[in-house]
């Protein structure tokens, strides 16, 4: 969605979210473009919809409204045959922070998704996305256990990884992917995934989703970018073209995900092309079955 706004005229440092509220129609027009392309998921256009980001643009007050505008933007682009999914960014006060340091700040957010207004249109889960603490574990908790209070909603939760020198795969605090997956079960995550990370390409993803399923039963997920963006005549651009990517996306499927998608840079030509090779595997499957 973020690199999608970008090429609808959203300017560096603005409040993507705030689209919600001050140009639905550009946000309702990136969805309707993956839609098209084949997406069935969809996630609500709110990824730094929280407090402490939208204080720094002054837009603290409207987390509310931006939230519920969010979801029904997404409804309405997918239907009520599609899935939506709320879309919660790691909540960090400064960069030095870790994440999701205040509960309070976590649970307004969850709230709003839950706000009459927003569930009128309604979300079929919440995804905890771009996380790399295992306090995004104890996050999914919180929502579970103390604004939700109930096993209904799906909690998804995706973590971003990174190479460090030696060549070893980790979060940013330096946790393997088997950590995440042997204690998501039970920290109350429905299913877990992968997402984003710098200079993490598709061999990274799918060695990501292969370790997790050594250790975890839970449904996993995976959205690869589409590379390390670079700028190219005021323009930014993403290395990774759609059928490369899609390419490889048999190999998620056979390290065991249960939902493809893309993140920072996979544009609806991305999911145009992932979207046959998803179908073919599906067939194959039943035609096993």
């Amino acid at each position: 969605m973020g690199s999608e706004l970008y090429q609808a005229g959203l300017e560096p440092g603005e409040c993507g979210e705030a689209w919600n509220l001050t140009r639905p129609e550009r946000v309702r027009s990136v969805h309707a473009a993956y839609v098209a392309a084949g997406a069935r998921c969809l996630l609500t256009n709110t990824f730094q919809a929280n407090p402490c980001a939208l204080v720094r643009h002054d837009r603290e007050a409207d987390l509310e409204r931006i939230v519920i505008a969010g979801v029904r933007l997404a409804r309405a682009g997918v239907g009520r045959d599609g899935f939506v999914l709320g879309d919660i960014g790691p909540l960090l006060i400064s960069a030095t922070d870790q994440e999701f340091s205040d509960w309070s700040d976590l649970g307004r957010v969850v709230e709003a998704f839950l706000d009459p207004a927003a569930e009128k249109a309604g979300v079929d889960g919440l995804l905890l996305e771009t996380c790399s603490t295992p306090r995004a574990l104890s996050a999914v908790e919180f929502i579970r256990r103390r604004v939700l209070d109930n096993d209904e909603v799906p909690i998804l939760l995706s973590l971003a990884y990174q190479r460090r020198p030696e060549g070893t795969l980790v979060s940013h605090s330096g946790h393997a992917p088997e950590t995440f997956a042997r204690h998501a079960a039970r920290h109350a995550v429905t299913a877990l995934g992968v997402n984003c990370g710098r200079e993490i390409d598709m061999d990274d993803m799918i060695e990501v989703i292969r370790r997790y399923r050594q250790v975890t039963d839970l449904p996993l997920f995976a959205r690869p970018n589409a590379g390390t963006p670079r700028t190219d005549g005021g323009h930014v651009v993403y290395p990774r073209r759609p059928e490369r990517m899609a390419e490889r996306v048999p190999e998620l499927l056979e390290a065991g995900v249960a939902m493809v998608g893309g993140c920072c840079g996979t544009t609806p030509a991305h999911i145009a092309a992932f979207r046959p090779v998803v179908e073919r595997w599906n067939d194959r499957r039943r035609n096993e079955g």
